[in-house]
């Protein structure tokens, strides 16, 4: 019962669509408001090497609210994952993977650690808990088209009908 709370805390969070801040970006990597940001993360869940870029840009309403993008995958192992982000303006972030005619297949829980993402991933039942930890990497202009066009071909894999 307590994993189904869960769950149903993550879906109201992750709301479809909803924009968010990105808190992840500091401020010499964000040069205005109107500047998309892109970060790229490699670490672990559990065990397992992980690999997460996220694409943060101005909401199209303007102000501070940003639209997330993101991605993950298990390296080596895995197909690039969408996951349907949010936060709530404290640099906590909240991850739900899901996939088209998969339904929710895990979430994340984290916080911002000034470059590090720490927390927890869930598995869809809430039964499973498993660490996370991922830590900024650089990326060279050619990673992140590569990574951009990744991107935009999950989103439409998962939302194409």
């Amino acid at each position: 019962m307590q994993g189904l709370r869960v769950l149903c805390v993550l879906a109201l969070l992750c709301g479809a669509g909803a924009a968010v801040r990105m808190p992840l970006a500091n401020a010499a990597e964000v040069e205005g408001r109107d500047a998309t940001t892109t970060t790229l993360y490699k670490g672990r869940v559990g065990e397992r090497a992980v690999t997460l870029y996220l694409k943060s840009e101005p909401a199209p309403c303007g102000g501070d609210r940003r639209l997330i993008s993101a991605i993950y995958r298990y390296d080596g192992v895995s197909k690039w994952l969408l996951l349907q982000a949010t936060d709530d303006r404290k640099g906590h972030l909240a991850l739900v993977e899901s996939g088209l005619g998969t339904g929710v297949t895990g979430a994340m829980m984290l916080v911002d650690k000034g470059g590090t993402l720490k927390g927890k991933w869930i598995s869809p039942d809430g039964e499973r808990l498993l660490p996370v930890q991922l830590s900024k990497t650089a990326m060279g202009k050619a990673e992140r088209d590569k990574l951009d066009d990744q991107l935009e071909r999950t989103v439409y894999e998962n939302n194409d009908c």
